[in-house]
């Protein structure tokens, strides 16, 4: 599980507030369902480093390819449920 950088706890709420985890089901800006894919890999800056700037993956299945995904903020999703525990 990822831990967010204290800095990047602003871009992890949806667009109504909610709190966004990696895997949460979300809606996006198209109205398609989808899951958040935060961990994108060992060389790619996520919400665990001071650098991020906030933008994250929406795939259409939970085990999808994370760059294979639509590039998403919090602002252009909304949360149907929270992620995995």
């Amino acid at each position: 599980m990822l831990t967010a950088h204290p800095e990047n706890q602003k871009h992890l709420l949806d667009s109504f507030g909610s709190p966004i985890a990696e895997g949460s089901c979300v809606v996006d800006c198209d109205r398609e369902v989808g899951y958040v894919r935060l961990d994108l890999g060992p060389h790619v800056v996520g919400p665990d480093s001071a650098h991020w700037d906030g933008w994250f993956n929406v795939t259409p299945t939970r085990g999808g390819d994370p760059l294979r995904g639509k590039v998403m903020n919090g602002d252009l999703v909304q949360i149907m449920r929270g992620g995995r525990s």
